[in-house]
């Protein structure tokens, strides 16, 4: 099975995405998890998403999940094992 979180960061600095940043990849792994990080770009030409960071849960190629900010590396822990 394939199981990936991908963050969307902010493209300034942003306090939640860099907390995300420094929690997620220990988590991630301890689960069996691909962390994906895309910094998002400026204007029109990144994400559809206006809240930083977004994290979107994919598994198995598809799309099951959108995360909007960053709820706390408990709250993420307890949606990555309900997968």
């Amino acid at each position: 099975m394939s199981k990936q979180l991908i963050l969307i960061t902010a493209p300034f600095n942003c306090g939640y995405c860099k907390t995300a940043q420094k929690e997620l990849p220990t988590l991630c792994e301890s689960k069996g998890w691909e962390l994906l990080e895309i910094e998002d770009e400026k204007g029109d030409s990144g994400f559809p998403i206006d809240t930083y960071p977004t994290m979107m849960v994919r598994v198995n190629d598809k799309m099951v999940d959108t995360i909007k900010g960053y709820p706390g590396k408990n709250t993420i822990e307890t949606k990555l094992n309900s997968y």
